[in-house]
Protein backbone atom coordinates (compact mmCIF):
# COMPACT_ATOMS: atom_id res chain seq x y z
CA UNK A 1 0.00 0.00 0.00
CA UNK A 2 1.67 3.29 -1.07
CA UNK A 3 1.98 6.13 1.40
CA UNK A 4 0.09 9.39 0.65
CA UNK A 5 3.38 10.90 -0.48
CA UNK A 6 4.12 8.00 -2.85
CA UNK A 7 0.55 8.15 -4.20
CA UNK A 8 0.94 11.87 -4.91
CA UNK A 9 4.22 11.25 -6.75
CA UNK A 10 2.62 8.57 -8.92
CA UNK A 11 -0.35 10.81 -9.69
CA UNK A 12 1.89 13.73 -10.75
CA UNK A 13 3.86 11.36 -13.00
CA UNK A 14 0.59 10.24 -14.65
CA UNK A 15 -0.21 13.64 -16.22
CA UNK A 16 2.99 15.68 -16.03
CA UNK A 17 4.29 17.16 -19.34
CA UNK A 18 7.63 15.44 -18.73
CA UNK A 19 9.34 16.99 -21.75
CA UNK A 20 9.00 20.40 -20.07
CA UNK A 21 11.28 19.44 -17.17
CA UNK A 22 15.04 19.03 -17.26
CA UNK A 23 15.11 16.16 -14.74
CA UNK A 24 11.55 14.97 -14.01
CA UNK A 25 12.78 11.99 -11.97
CA UNK A 26 14.31 14.41 -9.46
CA UNK A 27 11.72 17.20 -9.72
CA UNK A 28 8.59 15.13 -9.05
CA UNK A 29 9.65 13.74 -5.61
CA UNK A 30 10.64 17.25 -4.54
CA UNK A 31 7.31 18.69 -5.68
CA UNK A 32 5.29 15.91 -4.01
CA UNK A 33 7.22 16.45 -0.78
CA UNK A 34 6.64 20.21 -0.86
CA UNK A 35 2.92 19.89 -1.56
CA UNK A 36 2.56 17.39 1.30
CA UNK A 37 4.02 19.56 4.07
CA UNK A 38 2.07 19.39 7.32
CA UNK A 39 1.30 23.10 7.58
CA UNK A 40 -0.82 23.01 4.40
CA UNK A 41 -4.54 22.61 4.99
CA UNK A 42 -5.86 24.35 1.88
CA UNK A 43 -2.77 24.84 -0.26
CA UNK A 44 -2.03 21.11 -0.33
CA UNK A 45 -2.64 17.99 -2.41
CA UNK A 46 -6.43 18.41 -2.44
CA UNK A 47 -6.19 21.89 -3.98
CA UNK A 48 -3.62 20.69 -6.51
CA UNK A 49 -5.70 17.67 -7.53
CA UNK A 50 -8.80 19.84 -8.00
CA UNK A 51 -6.93 22.29 -10.22
CA UNK A 52 -5.33 19.59 -12.37
CA UNK A 53 -8.57 17.63 -12.77
CA UNK A 54 -10.38 20.80 -13.86
CA UNK A 55 -7.66 21.62 -16.40
CA UNK A 56 -7.55 18.10 -17.79
CA UNK A 57 -11.36 18.01 -18.10
CA UNK A 58 -11.28 20.93 -20.52
CA UNK A 59 -11.02 20.36 -24.27
CA UNK A 60 -7.40 20.15 -25.48
CA UNK A 61 -5.81 23.49 -26.18
CA UNK A 62 -2.41 24.97 -26.78
CA UNK A 63 -2.44 26.34 -23.23
CA UNK A 64 -3.00 23.05 -21.41
CA UNK A 65 0.69 22.40 -20.66
CA UNK A 66 1.12 25.96 -19.40
CA UNK A 67 -1.91 25.64 -17.12
CA UNK A 68 -0.86 22.23 -15.79
CA UNK A 69 2.67 23.41 -15.02
CA UNK A 70 1.36 26.61 -13.44
CA UNK A 71 -0.95 24.54 -11.22
CA UNK A 72 1.91 22.25 -10.18
CA UNK A 73 4.37 25.04 -9.38
CA UNK A 74 2.24 28.02 -8.29
CA UNK A 75 2.14 26.97 -4.62
CA UNK A 76 5.09 24.58 -4.70
CA UNK A 77 6.73 26.85 -2.14
CA UNK A 78 4.14 27.88 0.42
CA UNK A 79 4.97 29.59 3.69
CA UNK A 80 1.97 31.53 5.08
CA UNK A 81 4.41 33.78 6.95
CA UNK A 82 6.21 34.82 3.75
CA UNK A 83 5.36 37.45 1.15
CA UNK A 84 7.60 35.86 -1.51
CA UNK A 85 5.85 32.56 -2.20
CA UNK A 86 4.94 33.36 -5.79
CA UNK A 87 8.40 34.61 -6.71
CA UNK A 88 10.08 31.70 -4.94
CA UNK A 89 7.77 29.23 -6.69
CA UNK A 90 8.47 30.85 -10.05
CA UNK A 91 12.20 30.53 -9.43
CA UNK A 92 11.75 26.86 -8.51
CA UNK A 93 9.94 26.29 -11.81
CA UNK A 94 12.69 28.01 -13.78
CA UNK A 95 15.33 25.90 -12.03
CA UNK A 96 13.45 22.72 -13.07
CA UNK A 97 12.39 23.79 -16.57
CA UNK A 98 14.06 22.14 -19.56
CA UNK A 99 13.99 25.46 -21.43
CA UNK A 100 13.41 28.29 -18.95
CA UNK A 101 13.96 30.99 -21.58
CA UNK A 102 11.57 29.47 -24.11
CA UNK A 103 8.03 30.94 -24.49
CA UNK A 104 6.49 28.20 -22.31
CA UNK A 105 9.07 28.68 -19.57
CA UNK A 106 8.50 32.44 -19.45
CA UNK A 107 4.70 32.13 -19.66
CA UNK A 108 4.50 29.71 -16.73
CA UNK A 109 6.84 31.88 -14.62
CA UNK A 110 4.82 35.02 -15.41
CA UNK A 111 1.54 33.29 -14.51
CA UNK A 112 2.94 31.97 -11.24
CA UNK A 113 4.12 35.48 -10.31
CA UNK A 114 0.69 36.88 -11.23
CA UNK A 115 -1.03 34.37 -8.93
CA UNK A 116 -0.51 36.68 -5.96
CA UNK A 117 -3.66 38.24 -7.54
CA UNK A 118 -3.08 41.80 -6.38
CA UNK A 119 -4.54 43.01 -9.68
CA UNK A 120 -6.69 41.48 -12.45
CA UNK A 121 -4.72 39.04 -14.62
CA UNK A 122 -3.58 40.22 -18.05
CA UNK A 123 -2.81 37.15 -20.19
CA UNK A 124 -5.28 34.54 -21.41
CA UNK A 125 -3.56 31.79 -19.41
CA UNK A 126 -3.47 33.93 -16.25
CA UNK A 127 -7.16 34.78 -16.61
CA UNK A 128 -8.12 31.11 -16.90
CA UNK A 129 -5.87 30.11 -14.01
CA UNK A 130 -7.34 32.92 -11.91
CA UNK A 131 -10.83 31.48 -12.47
CA UNK A 132 -9.65 28.09 -11.23
CA UNK A 133 -7.36 29.17 -8.39
CA UNK A 134 -9.89 31.58 -6.85
CA UNK A 135 -12.90 29.28 -7.23
CA UNK A 136 -13.73 29.30 -3.46
CA UNK A 137 -14.25 33.09 -3.68
CA UNK A 138 -16.25 32.94 -6.89
CA UNK A 139 -19.94 33.76 -6.57
CA UNK A 140 -20.83 30.35 -8.01
CA UNK A 141 -18.87 28.27 -5.49
CA UNK A 142 -21.11 25.89 -3.47
CA UNK A 143 -21.53 26.90 0.17
CA UNK A 144 -20.19 23.60 1.53
CA UNK A 145 -16.96 24.04 -0.41
CA UNK A 146 -16.66 27.65 0.73
CA UNK A 147 -17.04 26.54 4.35
CA UNK A 148 -14.23 23.98 3.93
CA UNK A 149 -12.07 26.68 2.35
CA UNK A 150 -12.53 29.15 5.21
CA UNK A 151 -11.90 26.44 7.82
CA UNK A 152 -8.71 25.34 6.06
CA UNK A 153 -7.38 28.89 5.66
CA UNK A 154 -7.95 29.43 9.39
CA UNK A 155 -5.85 26.36 10.18
CA UNK A 156 -3.05 27.54 7.90
CA UNK A 157 -2.88 30.80 9.88
CA UNK A 158 -3.27 29.33 13.35
CA UNK A 159 0.00 30.94 14.42
CA UNK A 160 -1.91 34.26 14.41
CA UNK A 161 -3.94 35.08 17.57
CA UNK A 162 -7.63 34.47 16.87
CA UNK A 163 -8.77 38.10 17.22
CA UNK A 164 -5.99 39.31 14.91
CA UNK A 165 -6.81 36.59 12.40
CA UNK A 166 -10.46 37.62 12.17
CA UNK A 167 -9.51 41.27 11.73
CA UNK A 168 -6.88 40.66 9.02
CA UNK A 169 -8.98 38.06 7.19
CA UNK A 170 -11.94 40.48 7.10
CA UNK A 171 -9.65 43.19 5.67
CA UNK A 172 -8.47 40.80 2.97
CA UNK A 173 -12.01 39.78 1.98
CA UNK A 174 -13.23 43.40 1.79
CA UNK A 175 -10.24 44.36 -0.31
CA UNK A 176 -10.81 41.35 -2.55
CA UNK A 177 -14.44 42.27 -3.22
CA UNK A 178 -13.32 45.77 -4.21
CA UNK A 179 -10.56 44.52 -6.53
CA UNK A 180 -12.77 41.82 -8.06
CA UNK A 181 -16.42 43.02 -8.10
CA UNK A 182 -17.47 39.77 -9.80
CA UNK A 183 -16.54 38.02 -6.52
CA UNK A 184 -18.39 40.48 -4.28
CA UNK A 185 -21.16 38.04 -3.33
CA UNK A 186 -18.68 35.23 -2.66
CA UNK A 187 -16.44 37.44 -0.54
CA UNK A 188 -19.48 38.69 1.40
CA UNK A 189 -20.51 35.11 2.12
CA UNK A 190 -16.97 34.36 3.32
CA UNK A 191 -17.23 37.38 5.62
CA UNK A 192 -20.46 35.98 7.03
CA UNK A 193 -18.77 32.63 7.61
CA UNK A 194 -15.83 34.38 9.28
CA UNK A 195 -18.20 36.23 11.62
CA UNK A 196 -19.81 32.98 12.70
CA UNK A 197 -16.56 31.04 12.94
CA UNK A 198 -16.34 29.21 16.28
CA UNK A 199 -13.23 27.04 16.02
CA UNK A 200 -12.34 24.43 18.60
CA UNK A 201 -9.26 25.91 20.27
CA UNK A 202 -7.08 24.06 22.76
CA UNK A 203 -4.45 25.42 25.12
CA UNK A 204 -1.43 23.19 25.69
CA UNK A 205 0.52 24.60 28.68
CA UNK A 206 3.92 23.41 29.81
CA UNK A 207 7.48 24.40 30.57
CA UNK A 208 8.68 22.82 27.29
CA UNK A 209 12.26 22.99 28.51
CA UNK A 210 12.97 21.65 25.95
CA UNK A 211 10.06 20.82 23.61
CA UNK A 212 10.64 17.17 22.68
CA UNK A 213 9.16 14.31 20.65
CA UNK A 214 6.79 13.40 23.49
CA UNK A 215 5.33 16.91 23.43
CA UNK A 216 5.07 16.71 19.64
CA UNK A 217 3.14 13.44 19.91
CA UNK A 218 0.60 15.07 22.24
CA UNK A 219 0.32 18.06 19.92
CA UNK A 220 -0.37 15.92 16.86
CA UNK A 221 -3.00 13.87 18.68
CA UNK A 222 -4.68 17.07 19.87
CA UNK A 223 -4.76 18.44 16.33
CA UNK A 224 -7.04 15.58 15.33
CA UNK A 225 -9.71 16.92 17.69
CA UNK A 226 -9.09 20.69 17.64
CA UNK A 227 -8.79 23.33 14.91
CA UNK A 228 -6.04 25.26 16.67
CA UNK A 229 -3.59 24.51 19.48
CA UNK A 230 -2.00 27.34 21.46
CA UNK A 231 1.21 26.36 23.22
CA UNK A 232 1.63 28.36 26.43
CA UNK A 233 5.10 28.38 27.93
CA UNK A 234 4.86 28.72 31.69
CA UNK A 235 7.45 29.05 34.40
CA UNK A 236 7.30 26.17 36.85
CA UNK A 237 9.48 27.34 39.72
CA UNK A 238 9.83 23.78 41.03
CA UNK A 239 11.66 22.70 37.87
CA UNK A 240 15.33 23.28 37.02
CA UNK A 241 15.93 26.14 34.62
CA UNK A 242 12.97 28.20 35.86
CA UNK A 243 15.15 31.28 35.90
CA UNK A 244 15.81 31.12 32.19
CA UNK A 245 14.67 34.25 30.41
CA UNK A 246 11.11 33.89 29.07
CA UNK A 247 12.07 35.64 25.83
CA UNK A 248 14.76 33.05 25.11
CA UNK A 249 12.48 30.12 25.83
CA UNK A 250 9.69 31.56 23.71
CA UNK A 251 12.03 32.25 20.82
CA UNK A 252 13.34 28.68 20.92
CA UNK A 253 9.87 27.15 20.82
CA UNK A 254 8.60 29.62 18.22
CA UNK A 255 11.50 28.68 15.96
CA UNK A 256 10.50 25.01 16.26
CA UNK A 257 6.74 25.58 15.87
CA UNK A 258 6.66 28.50 13.46
CA UNK A 259 3.17 27.65 12.14
CA UNK A 260 1.59 27.39 15.60
CA UNK A 261 0.70 30.09 18.10
CA UNK A 262 3.24 30.08 20.93
CA UNK A 263 2.85 32.43 23.87
CA UNK A 264 4.02 32.68 27.44
CA UNK A 265 2.64 33.29 30.92
CA UNK A 266 4.25 33.76 34.30
CA UNK A 267 1.36 33.66 36.75
CA UNK A 268 -1.59 31.38 37.31
CA UNK A 269 -2.87 29.41 34.33
CA UNK A 270 -6.44 30.24 35.37
CA UNK A 271 -5.67 33.98 35.13
CA UNK A 272 -4.07 33.51 31.71
CA UNK A 273 -7.13 31.63 30.41
CA UNK A 274 -9.43 34.35 31.76
CA UNK A 275 -7.51 36.97 29.76
CA UNK A 276 -8.13 35.19 26.44
CA UNK A 277 -10.91 36.56 24.24
CA UNK A 278 -12.18 33.12 23.27
CA UNK A 279 -12.95 29.83 25.04
CA UNK A 280 -10.28 27.13 25.20
CA UNK A 281 -9.95 23.53 26.34
CA UNK A 282 -6.79 22.73 28.28
CA UNK A 283 -4.81 19.79 26.87
CA UNK A 284 -2.48 17.77 29.08
CA UNK A 285 -0.28 14.77 28.33
CA UNK A 286 -0.28 11.74 30.64
CA UNK A 287 2.52 9.16 30.65
CA UNK A 288 1.51 6.79 33.47
CA UNK A 289 -0.58 6.34 36.59
CA UNK A 290 1.60 8.69 38.60
CA UNK A 291 1.08 11.41 36.01
CA UNK A 292 -2.66 10.79 36.03
CA UNK A 293 -2.90 11.28 39.80
CA UNK A 294 -1.00 14.56 39.52
CA UNK A 295 -3.15 15.68 36.59
CA UNK A 296 -6.38 14.96 38.48
CA UNK A 297 -5.16 17.21 41.30
CA UNK A 298 -4.14 19.82 38.70
CA UNK A 299 -7.63 19.78 37.15
CA UNK A 300 -9.32 20.16 40.54
CA UNK A 301 -7.12 23.11 41.49
CA UNK A 302 -7.72 24.70 38.09
CA UNK A 303 -11.48 24.37 38.43
CA UNK A 304 -11.38 25.73 41.97
CA UNK A 305 -9.66 28.84 40.59
CA UNK A 306 -11.70 29.01 37.39
CA UNK A 307 -14.87 26.89 37.48
CA UNK A 308 -16.01 25.00 34.38
CA UNK A 309 -12.56 24.99 32.77
CA UNK A 310 -12.49 22.08 30.31
CA UNK A 311 -9.48 19.72 30.56
CA UNK A 312 -8.62 16.88 28.16
CA UNK A 313 -5.93 14.29 28.88
CA UNK A 314 -4.05 12.61 26.07
CA UNK A 315 -2.04 9.43 26.55
CA UNK A 316 1.65 9.86 25.79
CA UNK A 317 3.01 7.54 23.11
CA UNK A 318 6.62 8.09 24.19
CA UNK A 319 6.49 7.48 27.93
CA UNK A 320 10.25 7.44 28.42
CA UNK A 321 10.93 10.87 26.91
CA UNK A 322 10.90 13.82 29.28
CA UNK A 323 12.44 17.29 29.42
CA UNK A 324 14.22 16.49 32.69
CA UNK A 325 15.62 13.29 31.18
CA UNK A 326 16.95 15.19 28.17
CA UNK A 327 18.55 17.81 30.38
CA UNK A 328 20.19 15.08 32.46
CA UNK A 329 21.59 13.43 29.31
CA UNK A 330 22.92 16.77 28.14
CA UNK A 331 24.62 17.35 31.50
CA UNK A 332 26.64 14.14 31.02
CA UNK A 333 27.30 14.52 27.30
CA UNK A 334 26.35 17.59 25.26
CA UNK A 335 24.31 16.53 22.24
CA UNK A 336 23.16 13.22 23.76
CA UNK A 337 19.54 14.38 23.93
CA UNK A 338 19.36 15.99 20.50
CA UNK A 339 17.68 12.97 18.89
CA UNK A 340 14.59 13.56 21.06
CA UNK A 341 14.28 17.26 20.14
CA UNK A 342 12.44 17.83 16.83
CA UNK A 343 13.52 20.49 14.36
CA UNK A 344 11.14 22.73 12.41
CA UNK A 345 11.75 20.66 9.25
CA UNK A 346 10.94 17.39 11.00
CA UNK A 347 7.82 18.82 12.64
CA UNK A 348 6.30 19.97 9.36
CA UNK A 349 7.67 17.27 7.08
CA UNK A 350 5.15 15.29 4.98
CA UNK A 351 2.96 12.71 6.67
Amino acid sequence: MPTPLEALEAWIHSWLPRESLREPAAAVPELARRWSERHRYWHGPGHLRWLVDAIRAESPSGNRSALLLTALYHDAIYDPRSHNNEEDSAQLWLSHAAQPDAPLGRLVAETIRASVWKSPPASEVARRFFQLDTHPLDDGCPLAERVRYEQAIFREFQWVPFASYREKRAEFLRRWSTTYPSHAAGATQCLDLLGSLTPRIALYPGSFNPFHLGHLSILRQAEKAFDKIILAVGINRQKPGAGEAMAERLARLQSQLRFHEVTGFGGLLSDFIAELDHPVTVVRGVRDGTDLEAELRFARFLNDLRPDTQVVWIAAELQHVSSSGIRELESFKPGAGVRDIPTTDSIYQPV
